[in-house]
């Protein structure tokens, strides 16, 4: 097995679970989280003697909202990660909602070894923020990104949605400014999906909400990229944008399909075995399931596959294909980058293949024709 050098530890707790979001995510169960921290310290203990991991450089603490960690229950997570072995300069990432982010949380989360946080402003519009079921306002998010960046974080990224109902083109851009006025060094925009298990899902089926069509999510799209452009930042990835040197180090690691470990209910991780095969395993997602799986065995897999060599030639390429300054990944697949580049969704560049503006639109298609 390779060696793995990036770590994800997943936090489902939620003050309210949002009706779009199809994360693992779990409201009103706040009491569990100190077993849980138990559980998770426990885990990340049993993995350090049955996996080859470390020095980890990479970290990411996402959810849920991870945010709603005690001081003191994130630095027991984080001695633990150390105790593996964390390299020097490694990237620790922590999501954050906006109302969690104080000037004492921060100080707390940069003694505990975060050194770069992701703020989930999602928009600034209060009708959006209504809509969406955020629980904080436009200007707790603007203050947010202050508070981080006046306590000491050099590195933040905001976390933005576009294709929002209601959300005109000039109101997009308008959040996007009062972001970018602030000058974070890091930028995610997604498309608001529609997945069919969530209550967005349900709205949409029986017609109380209209989703905004493709062409006004492209539209959308579109004028944040130029937009980016225009102020310095480099569009690196399909969805994200970064400042010089600031790109997401534990995402990129992922979409060049280098392994990682997963810890937390519902994580998943993925290894590289001899002969070019992976592996994929997957935790109980449920909380209790997850505690209890734990508390017994020391780890709470709940399921695995393994990708034959050619099928994992073809999840690296899928993957790769999402980053804009080219992937070599593809180099397996002859004759699909032939066809590729002929529709026009791919152009060949320098012995890799890149995206080209049509091909960043049917980025799902183009990856997956690379697993046929």
């Amino acid at each position: 097995m390779e060696r793995i050098h990036s770590l994800y530890l997943h936090v489902p707790f939620c003050t309210w679970v949002c009706k779009y979001c199809d994360f693992n995510a779990y409201a009103v169960l706040e009491g569990l989280i100190p077993p849980y921290v138990d559980a998770l310290t426990q885990e990340l203990d049993a993995a350090r003697v049955a996996i080859p991991i470390g020095p980890i450089d990479t970290v990411f603490i996402g959810g849920g909202t991870p945010s709603l960690l005690t001081i003191d229950q994130l630095r027991r997570v984080m001695d633990q990660v150390r105790s593996i072995g964390l390299a020097a300069g490694a990237e620790v990432t922590l999501e954050a909602n906006p109302s969690n982010v104080t000037a004492q949380q921060v100080d707390g989360w940069l003694a505990s070894g975060i050194n770069r946080i992701s703020i989930g402003v999602q928009s600034l519009h209060p009708d959006a923020l209504r809509f969406l079921e955020r629980l904080h306002s436009g200007s707790d998010a603007i203050e947010a990104i202050r508070t981080a960046r006046a306590g000491g974080f050099a590195n933040i990224n905001a976390d933005l949605l576009y294709g929002v109902p209601g959300v005109t083109l000039p109101g997009w851009l308008e959040t996007l400014e009062a972001v970018l006025a602030e000058g974070v060094q890091h930028l995610s925009a997604y498309e608001l999906t529609v997945e069919a298990q969530t209550r967005l899902g349900q709205e949409v089926r029986t017609g109380l909400v209209r989703m905004p069509g493709a062409d006004d999510q492209l539209e959308q799209y579109w004028a944040a990229a130029a937009r980016l452009d225009a102020a310095g930042y480099a569009h690196y990835e399909i969805s994200n944008w970064c400042r010089p040197e600031f790109g997401c180090r534990h995402n990129l690691a992922a979409w060049n399909y280098r392994p990682y470990l997963g810890c937390g209910a519902g994580a998943h991780s993925m290894f590289r075995l001899e002969g070019d095969s992976t592996e994929r395993r997957w935790n109980e997602k449920g909380p209790h399931a997850y505690i209890r799986q734990i508390g017994q065995t020391g780890q709470a897999v709940d399921g695995m596959e393994t990708l034959s060599p050619a099928a994992a030639r073809g999840e690296a390429a899928m993957i790769g294909v999402r980053l804009l300054e080219g992937t070599t990944a593809t180099r397996e697949f002859p004759a699909q980058r032939r066809q590729l580049v002929g529709a026009g969704l791919l152009v060949e560049d320098d012995g890799q293949v890149r995206l080209t503006r049509r091909g960043v639109e049917l980025a799902n298609q183009v990856g997956a024709a690379f697993l046929s």
